[in-house]
């Protein structure tokens, strides 16, 4: 880095009250994976909405939808556990995860069965062959793709970032290549698993290989911790899919594929505020209740100032881009606007990084409880009632719901740590 633009960071924290070079050293490697991710994600999107027909791409999202739902029946949170465990020191966490998890995954194999079963009786031979490819791929995609979290949580960002611009950009390369030769929902199912599949266990072998020498470290709490997290994520996992999987069964495929549209690009613009989260993951493990305390006030209002900034000037600029980016989509764009809204609770996710940091699984509960009740009443009256724009409602009053059930959680284990802290 420069010399004069790390004094400007460290002159900046005088104001910040934020350690800027650990955090321009980690965001500059992130913001350059978010921005291929994004930029290929774009490409892809702009593909899809030409080449593919909505019904084809509704079916396609469907299919993920109920993968995604059959994989919260493993170890669906274990990415957390092992980032923990790595920036702790366990470096013997990523290949006992990557076990682990395929060993916790025999639910999804037989839920897939199942699944495909049901489908092919019913004579929907599309869905049950997509399910059981989906079903047969995704624990070993979610295993593989382990090594980015180990990574952050050793703080390689350099390698995270190498690692994770190839792991997206390849895959989304190829697949739209896929999409520009068909729009066979199992083709593009079946191109999506693979490509991404493989690529994940690329990285995953060149990571285990760069930390060979300290691999026989390991951490006995990583399963304990992970299982807690995993059955959260069960919960928040299916009211995270069932606003995909009640809008294909009640309004239609292609109802589905515009919902879709409407909410990826705010969706992709949280992106970089996750990444910041998991930043600062590490320092909050290090540091006092007081020191965070401290500094947290300052956190949320940057993050509010720029999510303000960010959401004010998508509403603005949404109708153009649609119309420019993806005509066929047109529609989209007013159901986008009213979902950018949620942006503006990532001011409050410093607070939700504190409750992981810090292992409260009470809270982190009571968060899984307010997110799914809210969600999946939200979004199933939301459906049946106003559409599309009852769902993308009911999502954005479920986000302010459950940021402000964190900050409320926070401030009362905040409080009680800087008691104990003064004993």
């Amino acid at each position: 880095m420069p010399p004069f633009l790390e004094k400007i960071l460290r002159w900046s924290e005088r104001y910040t009250k934020t350690d800027m070079l650990y955090l321009a050293r980690g965001g500059f490697s992130s913001a350059v994976t978010q921005a291929a991710g994004i930029t290929v994600s774009l490409l892809l999107a702009v593909a899809v909405s030409h080449f593919v027909p909505k019904e084809s791409y509704g079916a396609y999202k469907y299919i993920l939808s109920i993968v995604g739902i059959l994989s919260l029946f493993s170890l669906n949170s274990i990415g957390s556990a092992v980032f923990q465990s790595a920036a702790q020191g366990f470096d013997g966490v990523l290949a006992r995860a990557f076990w682990d998890n395929i060993r916790w995954s025999v639910a999804v194999f037989a839920g897939a069965l199942l699944l495909a079963a049901y489908y092919f009786v019913m004579g929907n031979n599309t869905l049950a062959a997509g399910i059981l490819i989906g079903g047969a791929l995704s624990p070993i995609l979610a295993s593989a793709s382990l090594f980015s979290s180990f990574l952050g949580g050793k703080k390689d960002f350099y390698r995270q970032a190498l690692y994770g611009i190839v792991d997206v950009t390849v895959p989304v390369l190829i697949f739209i290549g896929v999409v520009m030769l068909t729009s066979d929902p199992l083709l593009l199912v079946a191109a999506y698993f693979i490509t991404n599949t493989v690529a994940a266990l690329y990285f995953y072998r060149r990571t285990l290989e760069a930390y060979r020498s300290h691999m026989h470290t390991h951490d006995e709490d990583m399963l304990h911790y992970s299982k807690h997290l995993s059955f959260m994520g069960i919960i928040n996992g299916i009211a995270n899919y069932i606003d995909q999987v009640l809008i294909f069964h009640f309004l239609g495929g292609a109802q589905l594929a515009v919902y879709s549209f409407a909410v990826a690009i705010p969706d992709q613009l949280k992106s970089p505020a996750k990444n910041i989260g998991a930043i600062l993951q590490p320092r909050f493990v290090a540091y006092s209740g007081r020191e965070i305390q401290k500094n947290m006030g300052r956190k949320v209002l940057l993050m509010f100032i720029g999510s303000l900034c960010v959401t004010m000037l998508y509403i603005v600029a949404a109708p153009d881009i649609f119309q420019f980016l993806f005509p066929k989509y047109a529609e989209a764009a007013r159901y986008s606007q009213l979902y950018a809204l949620w942006m503006l609770t990532i001011a409050l996710d410093p607070v939700s990084t504190y409750l992981v940091a810090r292992k409260l699984t009470s809270e982190l509960y009571m968060n899984t409880a307010v997110y799914s009740v809210f969600q999946l009443v939200g979004v199933t009256i939301g459906v049946l009632v106003w559409g599309i724009a009852g769902v993308i409602i009911a999502r954005v009053i479920t986000r302010i719901a459950v940021s402000t059930t964190n900050y409320i959680l926070y401030r009362r284990a905040v409080m009680r740590e800087i008691a104990s802290e003064a004993v």
